[in-house]
């Protein structure tokens, strides 16, 4: 008596295969598009803290030398990077001087009475306003894009500073 044994050949069948590959781009889709949102929150969080910083350096040279002046009232806020004693450099290791310092993802500009930095492909610059108590900032767009990322940041989306 002779006994047949079958064998079934040990292996994925190509519809399961495919179904693997599926899942999997969907999981990459959700996970990339949280990666890019959590990489221009990060970038943005950049250009507020080096506003902010001028700000507070453009602040400090202002009150410095208001005291100085007696308070006459006759000092303004400086619009040149040489007058602050901050540590901004460019690529090449040079202090930042003139006004206005490109860095890796903001340019940030002194005015007369505000700081702007603005990203360099975002489509939206942050303004930080000077001698305010409560520091007014106030997000910019330049695109759409721009806008809807300055609401979803949580700011009333402006056009201009």
């Amino acid at each position: 008596m002779k006994i047949c044994m079958q064998t079934k050949d040990q292996g994925f069948t190509l519809a399961e295969l495919m179904a693997v590959v599926v899942i999997i781009a969907i999981l990459a889709g959700v996970g990339f598009g949280s990666y890019v949102k959590s990489v221009s929150r990060a970038k943005f969080a950049e250009g507020r803290s080096l506003a902010q910083q001028v700000a507070a350096a453009r602040d400090t040279y202002y009150y410095d030398h208001q005291a100085l002046l007696g308070g006459s009232g006759s000092s303004s806020f400086p619009t040149d990077f040489s007058k602050l004693s901050i540590g901004l450099k460019d690529k090449d290791g040079n202090q930042a001087t003139g006004t206005s310092f490109s860095g890796k993802n903001f340019t940030v500009t002194l005015h007369s009475n505000y700081v702007k930095a603005t990203a360099v492909d975002g489509g939206y610059a942050l303004c930080v306003y000077q001698d305010t108590l409560t520091r007014a900032e106030r997000c910019v767009y330049t695109t759409t894009d721009g806008k809807d990322f300055c609401e979803s940041m949580g700011y009333d989306a402006q056009t201009s500073c």
